[in-house]
C-alpha cells in the first residue's frame, strides 16, 4: 500500500513539473508577444498620425508639419541595411541630445512617457519597457 502511494506521489509530482515547465514556456513566449503588441498599441497611439500607420512618414498630420517625418520603414536600408536600434531608442527618448539629427521636431516621448509612468525614479524602468517596445515595433517594419 505504501509504495503505491510512493508511485501516485511520483507521478503527480512529475505531472505538476511537467505542467510549470509548459507554463514556464508559454510565458515566455507570451512576453514577447505582449511586447510587440505593447510597441504596436505605443506606435498606434504616439507615432502614427505624423509617421503614418505604416511608418511611411504619410501621417495624417504630417502635411502640416514643418519638417516631413521620414519613412520608418527604410532606417535600415539608410544604414546599409542594419536596423540602428540604439540611435532609433535614443531619439524616441529625446532626452539626451542627438547632435547628428540636429534641432529635434519630435515630441520628446522619453519625458512624456516618464511623466505618464509617475515621474519618479521608478519610471525609469517603465520608460525602458515602452522606448523597447517601440523599437521593436520599428525594427519589424523595415522593408
Amino acid at each position: 500500500m505504501l509504495r503505491k502511494e510512493a508511485h501516485m506521489l511520483r507521478g503527480l509530482f512529475l505531472t505538476t513539473l511537467l505542467v510549470a515547465g509548459v507554463a514556464f514556456v508559454a510565458a515566455a513566449g507570451d512576453s514577447g508577444s505582449a511586447n510587440a503588441e505593447l510597441g504596436r498599441q505605443l506606435y498606434a497611439e504616439n507615432c502614427a498620425a505624423c509617421h503614418g500607420r505604416y511608418g511611411e512618414g504619410d501621417g495624417p498630420v504630417s502635411g502640416a508639419l514643418m519638417v516631413t517625418p521620414p519613412d520608418l520603414t527604410q532606417l535600415a536600408a539608410r544604414n546599409s541595411g542594419k536596423f540602428p536600434g540604439a540611435v532609433v531608442a535614443d531619439y524616441i527618448d529625446g532626452r539626451k541630445t542627438v547632435a547628428a539629427h540636429g534641432t529635434r521636431s519630435m515630441p520628446v516621448w522619453g519625458m512624456e512617457f516618464w511623466l505618464q509612468a509617475g515621474a519618479d525614479k521608478a519610471a525609469e524602468a517603465k520608460i525602458k519597457k515602452k522606448i523597447d517596445a517601440l523599437v521593436g515595433y520599428i525594427a519589424g517594419i523595415q522593408d
